[in-house]
């Protein structure tokens, strides 16, 4: 899947002469969390965040700047000053930007946007915008590819055999102690595991089988050191 797929196109955009009332009034209104700053030509300059906003002496959550660090880093100390109380949104928008393009792969993009800790990167075609890529957009992927409880009838042999199948190609899985029994679409898994990381992974397994319609968690644990099993979850 590629970014184009799922991006925002043609995302709303304000001007780096925009107040930052009327900034913030918009991100309200359309339920924004960021809003890409583009000059008169359409070339990206920035992109102001909800983040940008969290330090104002308005909600008294700006940092203060004593006469200290104001001696020893002045230019520090100034571009802090700007940041915190600009009333502009190029005075407070993130200038320092991480951007991809329409065909970047979208297992990429999350990478950098995890790695960097951001939640919405621009889509350039040059230097032009041409959408936004956010943690919403992929939300809204993961939702419509998630299964939907459907009436498709699945004989429970199958879905037993499947469970099973996949717990055998899996790396961690217990795979010769777990016993997988299916009627009418409810699953039992009984057996001994090693940790619960163990027992909710394979509960997982079950849920994400076709024609499952519930799971019924039987499992014990059992202490790898001693072998002593502890009885059910």
């Amino acid at each position: 899947m590629n970014i184009s797929d799922i991006m925002t196109v043609d995302p709303i955009t304000v001007q780096p002469e925009t107040t930052l009332g009327d900034a913030g009034r918009i991100m309200l209104d359309q339920r924004l969390s960021a809003l890409p700053v583009i000059d008169r030509d359409g070339i990206l300059l920035g992109i102001l965040t909800d983040g940008d906003l969290l330090r104002r002496p308005e909600l008294d959550t700006a940092p203060a700047i004593g006469w200290w660090r104001g001696f020893l880093e002045p230019e520090t100390s100034a571009d802090q000053f700007v940041k915190t109380r600009g009333r502009r949104v190029s005075e407070v928008m993130t200038e320092k930007l991480l951007s991809v393009t329409a065909d970047t792969p979208l297992i990429d993009a999350v990478d950098l946007m995890q790695s960097h800790r951001i939640k919405q990167v621009p889509v350039m075609h040059g230097t032009r915008l041409i959408g936004l890529l956010t943690r919403r957009n992929v939300l809204a992927a993961l939702i419509s590819r998630l299964p939907v409880a459907d009436d498709l009838i699945v004989s429970d042999d199958t879905i037993a055999t499947t469970i099973e199948a996949a717990i055998t190609q899996s790396h961690w899985a217990p795979k010769n102690m777990v016993r997988i029994t299916v009627r009418a679409g409810v699953v039992t898994i009984a057996g001994p595991v090693f940790s619960d990381s163990e027992r909710r992974a394979i509960i997982v397994i079950a849920e994400n089988t076709s024609g499952v319609k519930s799971v019924d968690d039987q499992m014990v644990f059992v202490d790898s050191t001693s072998g002593v099993a502890f009885g059910s979850f």
